[in-house]
C-alpha cells in the first residue's frame, strides 16, 4: 500500500519531470527552427548573389569557351562568407573552384556528393555529409549557350557546429533538470510531510485511543482543510468521551442502585414462612432468579470498574506458582479430570487476582459447555514478549461462525441455558485489555476449544518494590 505522502511525491515528481521534458523538447524545437531559418537565409542569399552576378555578366550570351569557369571563379573568389558557409564550383562533374574558406579536406574523398551535384539539371536543395560534417546545400546548374561546358554552383552551410551546440544545450537542460527534479523531490517530500502532519497525528492518536482513555486531542495550528479535519476529529472525540462517560456512570449508578432493592428483597424472602409445597417451589424460583440478578449486578459493576485506571493492582508474581494455584482452584469447580498442561517459569508484574478471576471464568465456561467428565487443561507459557494462560477443553468446540460473538456482552450461544448472564467472557476480555493484552479462541486438534489469555510480560525488576508497611508492637 502506497502512503498518501508517497502518492503526493510520486505525482509531484511526475508532473515536474513532464514539465522539464516539455521545456527541453520545446527549447530544442526552437533552436532547430532558428538554425534551419538561418541556414535557409544564408543559402538563399548566396544563390541570389550568384544569379545576380550571372545576369550582370551576361553569362548566358558569353561566347568565350571558359565563360562558365570564369563565372564560377568570380563568385567564389569575391564572396565574403561566414565560417560555416562553403561555395563550390563544378564543371563537367569536377571541382574547379571553391571559396577561400573551403579546402579539399573539407570536401573529402567521398564521390557521393560530387556525383549528386554533377547530375543536377535544375535547381536542387538537400543535405549531404562532407568531411567537415553534415551540411545543407542549394545548387543551380550553369551552362553557356552553344558550349558543351556544363557547370554547377553549390552553396553549402555546415550544420554540424549548430547541431553540436543544440546537443550541448539539450544535455545541459537535462542535467539541470535532473538536479532540479532531485531537489524538487526532496522539497515535495518535506512539504507533503508538513501538510500531512495533522493526518499522521490523527492516525497515531487513533491508535493510542482506547475506550478507557479519550482525553488526548490533536494539536490544531493554522486554518486549512487539514486543520478542519483535526478540529472535526477532536469534536468527535469530545462526543465519544461524553457518551462513554455517561455509559460508565450509568453502569456504576445502576449497579449501586440495584443493590439496595435486591438486598431488601433477599431479606424479606428469608423471613417468609413456607406453608406448603407450592410455596417452597415458588420461593426456590424467586431465590434462584434473585441470585442471578445479584450476579448480573456484580458483573455489570465489574465491567464498569474495568474501565477505571485503578482497576488493576499489579505486583511481581511467580508464574509457575500462579499457574499451579489456578489449576488447584479449578478443581474445586467440578469433579471432572483437570490437567496442568505446562507452566511458565519466571516472574512478571501483573494483577494475580484479576488473572485468577479471568482464568476461573474460562474454566467455569468450559465446565458449563462440555459434558461431565470431559478433560480440561490449564497451563501457561512465555511466547516471545507475551505471557499466555490457556484453558483447553475436549468438548464439542464452538462453530467458526460464532467464535467472534462469544466475547460480546450478553451473547448466548445456547439459548436453552438460563443460568448465565452472558457477561463472563466479556469480563475476561476486559481483564486482558486492562493488562494490555487480549483473549483469543481457536480449535483444539482432535476436538474442543482453546482459550488463550495473552498479556505483555513486564519483568518484576522493571518496577520498584512497593514500600513495606511499618508494624508497631502493641503496648503490653
Amino acid at each position: 500500500m502506497v502512503s498518501a505522502r508517497g502518492r503526493i511525491l510520486g505525482w509531484s515528481v511526475l508532473l515536474l519531470a513532464l514539465a522539464m521534458a516539455a521545456a527541453t523538447v520545446a527549447t530544442r524545437i526552437v533552436l532547430v527552427r532558428d538554425m534551419n531559418a538561418r541556414v535557409s537565409a544564408e543559402l538563399a542569399h548566396e544563390i541570389g548573389e550568384f544569379r545576380a552576378l550571372a545576369a550582370k555578366r551576361g553569362a548566358a550570351h558569353d561566347r568565350q569557351p571558359d565563360s562558365v569557369l570564369r563565372l564560377l571563379r568570380a563568385r567564389t573568389s569575391q564572396a565574403v562568407l561566414e565560417a560555416d558557409t562553403l561555395l563550390i564550383g563544378l564543371v563537367n562533374g569536377k571541382v574547379v573552384t571553391t571559396s577561400r574558406n573551403t579546402s579539399p579536406a573539407a570536401l573529402g574523398d567521398e564521390p557521393g556528393p560530387l556525383a549528386r551535384w554533377a547530375r543536377i539539371t535544375r535547381p536542387d536543395t538537400g543535405t549531404v555529409r562532407l568531411a567537415a560534417g553534415p551540411a545543407r546545400y542549394e545548387a543551380v546548374p550553369v551552362q553557356a549557350t552553344g558550349r558543351p561546358h556544363r557547370g554547377v554552383f553549390v552553396a553549402a552551410v555546415l550544420t554540424g557546429p549548430d547541431q553540436a551546440s543544440i546537443a550541448r544545450v539539450t544535455r545541459l537542460q537535462l542535467e539541470v533538470g535532473a538536479i532540479a527534479l532531485l531537489l524538487g523531490s526532496v522539497l515535495a517530500w518535506l512539504a507533503a510531510g508538513r501538510v500531512l502532519r495533522p493526518v499522521r497525528d490523527t492516525t497515531n492518536l487513533a491508535r493510542r485511543i482506547t475506550d478507557t482513555d479519550l482525553a488526548e486531542r490533536i494539536p490544531v495550528h493554522g486554518r486549512n482543510e487539514i486543520t478542519e479535519l483535526a478540529v472535526t476529529f477532536n469534536r468527535m472525540l469530545d462526543r465519544l468521551e461524553a457518551a462513554l462517560t455517561a455509559q460508565r456512570r450509568f453502569l456504576a449508578d445502576a449497579g449501586h442502585e440495584l443493590r439496595t432493592p435486591i438486598t431488601i428483597v433477599q431479606g424479606n424472602l428469608d423471613t417468609l414462612a413456607v406453608t406448603g409445597p407450592d410455596d417452597a417451589e415458588s420461593l426456590a424460583v424467586v431465590a434462584d432468579e434473585l441470585g442471578r440478578m445479584t450476579r448480573l449486578v456484580d458483573e455489570l459493576t465489574l465491567l464498569a470498574a474495568s474501565e477505571q485506571p485503578d482497576f488493576l493492582h499489579p505486583r511481581p508474581a511467580d508464574l509457575e506458582d500462579l499457574t499451579r494455584s489456578l489449576a488447584a482452584k479449578a478443581r474445586a469447580l467440578d469433579s471432572r479430570p483437570w490437567t496442568l498442561a505446562r507452566t511458565a517459569r519466571g516472574t512478571a508484574v501483573l494483577d494475580p487476582q484479576r488473572i485468577t478471576q479471568a482464568v476461573m471464568q474460562l474454566a467455569a465456561n468450559a465446565v458449563a459447555h462440555t459434558p461431565p467428565g470431559t478433560v480440561v487443561e490449564i497451563g501457561s507459557a512465555i511466547e516471545d514478549t507475551m505471557i499466555v494462560f490457556t484453558v483447553t477443553d475436549h468438548g464439542p468446540g464452538i462453530p467458526a461462525g460464532q467464535r467472534e460473538r462469544v466475547f460480546e456482552r450478553f451473547a448466548r450461544l445456547d439459548t436453552r441455558r438460563t443460568d448465565g448472564t452472558g457477561l463472563g467472557l466479556s469480563i475476561v476480555a476486559a481483564i486482558a485489555a486492562a493488562h494490555g493484552g487480549a483473549v483469543r479462541l481457536r480449535d483444539r486438534p482432535g476436538g474442543g476449544s482453546v482459550f488463550s489469555l495473552s498479556i505483555p510480560r513486564r519483568p518484576a525488576v522493571a518496577l520498584p518494590a512497593p514500600p513495606q508497611p511499618i508494624l508497631e508492637e502493641a503496648p503490653a
